[in-house]
């Protein structure tokens, strides 16, 4: 094995070691190719960047240098050496073991039969499959070249993912810490407006009155929207393992937290059998209370209908939560889970769309999603999708 295979393993942006050269593994279990494929990179650059060849003479032997240097670029393999399809499976190895998605993969064989089937080519991203009679100096650096330049653009992509991760996880702990920190001064505020309301409401005018209620209501609305940012904000900070999640049981709890509501306007809550799966209990529960508070929201007059019924077909679980209210516009319908977002209903529907972006969060952390069927005017469903356990 060449002495270098074993060099520090290297994450760093392409951008922040401008000058290391691009380091290129060829394996292979003839020594011949490895002295051709040298001798066709003396003074090879790109990008004002020289060339390293590691040299690894078996799938044992390119697992370790694979292992060790992460910052390969351009992996020359051949298919057949201690086995028929050595080289299909360092190329599995990389892709899954590893979960390198960036370096780039090059079959080369001697025997031009041993093609690699389509399927594997697409699975393991392989980039090229050539005989090693086709692969002349020349097509071998115009090869190279094109392989180095998609390698350093999915490594800046990597870098630009990275970054914008850390920056949204940043925000999110920002947001976390602000939220939390608003609600006690926000709460004295709905403390001593409500006491004013109570104790002063047969001085006031009908103006002051009037006043004073929109004090009072954009207070509660205020607190009512932090709630939903914190609640935003805290899912998936859990390291709570999974448990068996009865949907019945989360639905009912969700129930008891909006049981004043409930009673206020005379909610019917039709919940038919839903299926018991693992997951959070608290982030589930969560959900259903922010899905079943939209429905009756969005419902106006007394005795609003919520249907909840469950489906299950060969691989996941479809949970649908209905309501009979004023429905969301088709343009509408592709931003309401976005946290952003904010309903252009009638006032009194009017609301931030946290507590749907709370939906489709807790719907991803348990490898689902959520989507909305509606018609104005008729009523709109929530449809919430979970794999089955143990489905691929």
């Amino acid at each position: 094995m060449n002495h270098t295979a074993g060099a520090a393993l290297s994450d760093a942006p392409e951008a922040t070691r401008a000058a290391d050269p691009w380091r290129v593994l060829v394996v292979d279990d003839d020594p011949d190719v490895h002295a051709v494929t040298r001798l066709c990179y003396v003074d090879f650059r790109y990008d004002g960047r020289a060339l390293q060849v590691l040299s690894a003479h078996s799938g044992a032997e390119a697992r370790e240098v694979l292992k060790h240097n992460r910052d390969i670029a351009l992996v020359l393999l051949d298919v057949v050496m201690e086995s028929d399809q050595a080289g299909l499976d360092i190329a599995r190895y990389i892709r899954e073991d590893l979960r390198n998605r960036t370096v780039r993969i090059v079959l080369r064989t001697g025997q031009p039969g041993q093609a690699p089937p389509r399927e594997v080519v697409r699975r393991y991203e392989i980039d090229d499959y050539r005989t090693k009679t086709e692969l002349t100096f020349e097509r071998l650096q115009v090869l190279t070249v094109t392989a180095l330049r998609t390698y350093q653009l999915l490594r800046m992509q990597e870098a630009r993912e990275r970054q914008i991760a850390q920056y949204s996880d940043e925000i999110e702990r920002f947001a976390h810490a602000a939220s939390h920190d608003l609600q006690t001064p926000l709460r004295t505020v709905v403390r001593y407006a409500q006491r004013l309301q109570e104790k002063y409401q047969a001085e006031l005018t009908g103006e002051g009155h009037e006043y004073l209620s929109y004090v009072v209501q954009a207070s509660r609305d205020l607190h009512r929207m932090i709630d939903d940012l914190l609640a935003y904000t805290s899912i998936g900070r859990s390291d709570t393992p999974p448990q068996r999640v009865s949907f019945n049981d989360a639905v009912q709890n969700a129930c008891a937290q909006l049981q004043a509501e409930i009673d206020l306007r005379r909610v019917t809550v039709d919940c038919g059998a839903l299926p018991t799966l693992p997951g959070d209990r608290a982030q589930l529960i969560e959900m259903f209370r922010q899905l079943i508070d939209n429905a009756i929201k969005f419902q106006p007059g007394a005795n609003p209908v919520v249907s909840i019924t469950a489906a299950r077909n060969a691989h996941h679980w479809e949970i649908r939560i209905a309501d009979r209210g004023v429905g969301i516009e088709a343009r509408q319908l592709a931003h309401i889970f976005d946290p952003h977002a904010r309903s252009n209903g009638p006032d009194e529907f009017a609301s931030s769309g946290i507590g749907l972006a709370i939906c489709r969060k807790v719907a991803q952390l348990h490898g689902g999603s959520i989507r909305a069927q509606s018609v104005p005017g008729a009523g709109t469903t929530m449809i919430l999708t979970l794999p089955l356990p143990g489905a691929a």
